[in-house]
């Protein structure tokens, strides 16, 4: 863990493992994560692209049995994906003042039907922060799927650890979802969930260095 610079404990039913995940680690993660967030959301090659490449990192809690219990991605976000960013933003007239600033996104976090209640999507999500926070990002950004459900929703985690809402975007996911053709949990093949875009600094403002 230390060369990934997390500090995070998790309790002590729990292990984190953290960076590059072998092909068979690949398919469990990647099959959980399409579980809670659609049928073929994500591949196993994305997985292990985006710590290879993807500036980011792929965390799994495990039980004291080895069972996978839940997984989180995150990344730092570069001046495509920044530029991106703002453009959604800018639709509903939103500044969230990340201009000039490093950007770091939480990209997913689920936690098994099993595990859930236990901590794991917390410990998860405080890993991805201390790893974004390493290298060296001011501000974090994430979507939360908007669902009637609140087992599919990371709002009020999110907002447990200090995010701020600052826009609702309507139909989010629904170009990457003609994109890559995955199945929305909800509405099937015509996704129109909508997300909430949420902002946590890392950084006070007034500090840039």
């Amino acid at each position: 863990m230390a060369a990934t610079g997390i500090v995070t404990r998790p309790a002590s039913n729990i292990t984190l493992h953290v960076g590059a995940p072998g092909s068979a680690v690949a398919c469990e993660t990647a099959a959980l994560l399409n579980e809670s967030l659609g049928a073929g959301f994500i591949q196993p090659s994305a997985l292990a692209e985006l710590t290879a490449v993807g500036g980011g990192v792929l965390i799994r809690a495990r039980g004291r049995g080895g069972e996978l219990l839940g997984a989180g991605t995150a990344r730092v976000l570069d001046q495509a994906s920044r530029a991106v960013l703002q453009d959604r933003l800018r639709l509903p007239g939103v500044d969230a003042g990340l201009v000039g600033r490093r950007v770091g996104e939480l990209k997913s976090i689920v936690v098994a039907p099993e595990a859930r209640g236990m901590g794991v999507g917390s410990t998860v999500l405080a890993a991805c922060l201390d790893f974004l926070k390493a290298r060296g990002c001011h501000d974090v950004v994430s979507a939360s799927w908007v669902s009637a459900d609140p087992q599919h929703s990371s709002l009020g985690m999110l907002e447990r650890a200090g995010f701020a809402q600052v826009a609702t975007i309507p139909a989010f996911w629904a170009d990457d979802q003609r994109a890559v053709g995955y199945l929305c949990p909800l509405c099937g093949a015509g996704c129109v969930c909508a997300a909430v875009i949420m902002v946590l600094p890392l950084m006070d403002r007034a500090n840039r260095g």
